[in-house]
Formats: C-alpha cells, structure tokens, sequence
C-alpha cells in the first residue's frame, strides 16, 4: 500500500516486506485543461450545503470546504484538517530519489526472472528511474498516511482546475478512512507478504476514493453521468492499457486500483450505503472479487490450499512466497489466449501459492518457479495444464485433479520435487 507516487512511476519490487503496491494509484492528478473552462455544478446528492464549485486547492479555505465535502459524502464530521505540506516539483522530485538513492537491485533478480516467464514483466522493469520535474507536471499531490498530511504539489499556479478539486476531494477521502481504521495496521493484516491481497487492499483504499471523487465529479459535469457506466468503461481502458504495457505486472501497479475498487466501492454503497463500503474492510479483498461482480459482488469464494514443496538439495528457498491472483493469472494466460477466454478461465481460480527458488553454490544464478494453482473444476483444470505446457523453457506440469503444478528453471533441470499431492 502506498500513500505517493507519480504518473510515470516505476515500482521496486520487494517481495519480502510489505508491498507498496499503487505508487501510482495514489496520485492525485491535475489537468491541462485551461482554467477558465466553465463548470456546470449541480449539488451532490446529500450534500447539497456544500458549495461544490471549484475553488483553489492551494488555499486553506478550500482545503476546509473539500474536507467538510468529503466527509459529507463519507457520511462522517470533518473533523479538522489533516497537517498539509508543500513541495515544488523539483523538491518532490528530489524526495522521491533520495528514498531510494543507494538502492541496488539484485542480480540477478529471481522474482523478476519468474515473472518474466509468465509474460508479466521484462527485464530491468523492477529497477528504479529516477524522477525529474518534468515527470510532475500533472501531480496534484496525495494524502500520506505514514506520514498523517495531505502532500500538495505548488506549481507555481493557482489549483482551481476541477481535476485540482476532484483529486483534493479523494486525497481527503483517504485520509478520513485513515482516521477511523488506521490505515498502517489495516494493510499489515490484509495485503503482507501477497501480491493479490495488496492490490485487493489497494482497490479498497483507492477505490473507495475514486467512487466518491467520481459523484463530486459528476455534480461538475455538463450533462448527466452514468456512474456506473463510466466506471466500467474506465475499467476496459485500464484493461486495455495494462495489457499493452512492456510490464503488464508494472502497469497493474498504475492502473488496477482506482476504477476496479470503484466498482467495488460502488455496489457495496448501492446494496448497503455506506455500511457497504466501511464493511469492504473488514476483511481480505483479492482481485478475482474486483474483477469478477461487473453487476453485483459475490460472496467471498473459499479458497483451497495445498502442501509446500520442499526443495531438493540443489535448490535454496528465495524468500519470495506470495500470490498473484485471478488477475496476474488473467494477465499470463492473456499473453497465449485471446481477452475473453484467458478472462474467462482466470476466473475459475480457487487459490494459488507461487513460490521462487535459487540455485545454491556454483548455480546460484540459476531460478526455479513453482505455481500451485487450485481451480474451480476439472474443465478449467485441464483448460488450464494445456495452456501452461505451452509457458517457455520445457516447463514441467502435473494437473490432480482441480489442483494444478507448473514448475520452470532457468537451467531446464527436473524439478519432481516440486510436485505435491494434497
């Protein structure tokens, strides 16, 4: 979970700690768009004491409006109004490479070589590049939860752009939700150590923003909204551009959170109001329940587990043990089977535990990737042993049932180690 990042971020990959999974989404972007553009402000429904139009996001007098918004649409007081900072570009782009000055990443990089395998990633994506002012020129800013402060970008303009308030509005919604469950140890007990729970996690926290930003967005708009409509057509642009990134696993990092946990956020309000919403963090949310209620949310699938292999004396356990969801499934089969049905079968995933080996001694350049896949039925099962046997480097694969191995090492060794039966 993270609380910044910018629009053409890259993510470091740290498999052993807890993930910091949506530098991206959680940017609060301005628009070029110029600021004498008319607004056509209608009230927002439940909120109609609050004047909506668009003020300069910079000003204290704004902030307190925006905040005393965002909480009416969260249906909570206001309260006061978190600590704010300012940074110009250069200052944000400064603080961002020193948190990551010195860093080195590892070489070789056995996750990086796994994910690569699976059509998620290509070489070097992991690494970080450095930012430079002229990557922020549409950052507006971001709450920061570690930190307890709204972040706002100066750029030296005033920020009465509806973009502006908008983000100022989602940035304020997160840090409501931050006051009342505390966001830091939510996210250890939702998202450790689990790529699919952190961008679960990250739809819930980003999502729940974008829903409500999305209503103060449409009181602005010239014409009617269909939410939820808009909504869904924003997801099939994410899909889209997720897909066709060089790293489609990077590029989940920018673009799942937002509009898959709106949808979320969106029909738990429909169904429960906001008791729904507050209610989708109560416990884990993993992607084949963002990806899966297009019309209405099911319920929680339960999910099958099965023994850990052990490695053979060859082999030493690399500390990377985590889950890549229906969505990382979609995004690997995507790669060998058209949209529909690599969607289709992704979401037949039941369960799943992926786990990155590295050679020892002599071979310790050498990676092993194990993927335990449980799935919904033996149709999908099978669907799914046909299309691994097709994954590079003479895979290895053996299909029980439901349950379903696919074990690859970089020197094309046996690994029947890998396979268990429960």
């Amino acid at each position: 979970m993270s609380e910044q990042g910018s629009t053409r971020a890259r993510r470091i990959h740290q498999p052993a700690v807890l993930l910091c999974l949506a530098l991206v989404a959680s940017v609060c972007a301005c628009s070029s768009e110029p600021l004498t553009v008319p607004t056509h402000e209608r009230p927002v429904p439940g909120c109609e004491q609050v004047d909506v139009h668009p003020c300069n996001a910079l000003d204290h007098d704004c902030q307190v409006s925006r905040l005393e918004l965002a909480a009416c649409l969260r249906e909570t007081e206001p309260g006061n109004l978190p600590k704010v900072s300012y940074m110009t570009e250069q200052e944000y782009a400064d603080y961002i490479n020193a948190t990551y000055a010195g860093y080195v990443p590892p070489r070789p990089n056995h996750f990086e070589n796994a994910m690569i395998w699976l059509g998620l990633t290509q070489p070097g994506s992991f690494d970080f590049v450095p930012k430079q002012p002229a990557d922020l020129v549409d950052f507006f800013g971001t709450y920061r939860w570690r930190q307890k402060e709204l972040l706002i970008i100066d750029h030296g303009k005033p920020a009465d752009d509806v973009a502006s308030n908008v983000e100022l509005v989602s940035a304020l919604i997160r840090a409501l939700r931050d006051r009342d469950i505390d966001i830091g140890p939510w996210t250890t007990q939702v998202g450790v150590f689990d790529v699919d729970s952190n961008w679960g996690s990250d739809g819930m926290y980003f999502g729940e923003s974008q829903f409500f930003a999305n209503r103060y967005r449409a009181a602005l708009a010239a014409s009617h909204v269909d939410e939820f409509e808009q909504i869904n057509q924003r997801i099939r642009e994410d899909v889209a551009w997720i897909r066709a990134q060089p790293s489609p696993y990077v590029g989940t990092n920018e673009r799942f959170a937002r509009n898959f946990g709106a949808r979320a956020a969106y029909l738990a309000w429909r169904r429960d109001g906001i008791d729904g919403v507050n209610a989708l963090y109560d416990s884990k949310r993993l992607t084949y329940q963002l990806m899966e209620n297009a019309t209405e949310e099911g319920p929680p699938r339960t999910l099958k587990y099965h023994t850990l292999p052990r490695a053979s004396e060859e082999w030493e356990y690399s500390p990377t043990t985590t889950a890549i969801g229906a969505w990382g499934l979609f995004l690997s089969l995507s790669q060998r089977l058209d949209e529909n049905a690599a969607w289709s079968l992704a979401l037949k995933w039941s369960g799943e535990q992926l786990f990155v080996h590295k050679g020892v001694d002599a071979n310790a350049s050498e990676t092993a990737l194990i993927w335990q896949l449980e799935m919904e039925d033996e149709a999908s099962a099978s669907a799914l042993e046909d299309v691994l046997r097709t994954y590079p480097l003479s895979p290895q694969v053996q299909r029980i049932g439901t349950f379903v191995t696919l074990a690859i090492s970089s020197n094309e060794t046996p690994l029947d180690w890998a396979f268990v039966s429960e």
